[in-house]
């Protein structure tokens, strides 16, 4: 009977430090969790140098992007698009070391602690990042023709900005048109697979 209750008390305890990670979305199929979205702000946040933030606003700009990431996984899945190695999440990691934190090793992991992220947390964060740059650019690229027209009306728009000759400066017209134009597609295709798919908000303030 002691021992019992000895239990008892001890599973007591445990539940109390226990952290409940609830269901937020359901997309489709699949369900985004309390944690995903808090892991999602802290590494969002460890990218970009700024602060966490937990408040609503910061919380639902994460969930959207969750969601957003989750339409893309599946068409990525289901459309058989490529997927980055991690030798190539491994050397963008290398870069932000050596840029953000001039290659000193200790700097980075005390960072890393700071944020409360791990540094497996972040490789799978670039991995993603890597691929997803990569499924764009394969679905919606191509589709994208930049016509000589459109060059020359961006050249006269821009000129004092761009200080050099047309043709000097063709190639990187071209691509910051294509650039837009992709975001564009890209946005489109978003708004489109969210009308087509299931979402459910068990935190409606995320909505």
């Amino acid at each position: 009977m002691f021992a019992a209750r000895v239990m008892l008390v001890a599973c007591a305890q445990i539940a109390a430090h226990a952290i409940i990670d609830r269901t937020a979305i359901v997309v489709g199929t699949h369900a985004i969790l309390d944690s995903d979205i808090r892991r999602d702000i802290r590494i969002t946040a460890f990218l970009n140098g700024e602060r966490v933030d937990f408040s609503p606003a910061s919380r639902k700009q994460a969930a959207n992007r969750l969601i957003d990431q989750e339409l893309i996984r599946e068409q990525i899945r289901t459309g058989n698009y490529p997927y980055a190695s991690e030798t190539e999440a491994r050397q963008m990691l290398d870069n932000i070391v050596k840029e953000r934190f001039a290659g000193n090793e200790d700097a980075f992991r005390r960072a890393l602690e700071r944020y409360e992220i791990t540094e497996t947390e972040l490789l799978d964060r670039l991995l993603w990042q890597l691929t997803v740059l990569r499924f764009i650019d394969i679905r919606f690229r191509p589709a994208v023709v930049v016509s000589d027209q459109e060059i020359e009306q961006y050249y006269n728009a821009h000129r004092s900005q761009i200080k050099t000759s047309l043709e000097a400066a063709r190639a990187q017209i071209v691509e910051i048109i294509t650039g837009e134009r992709v975001n564009d597609l890209l946005d489109q295709w978003l708004r489109q697979a969210r009308a087509q798919t299931h979402i459910e908000y068990l935190e409606p303030e995320l909505k």
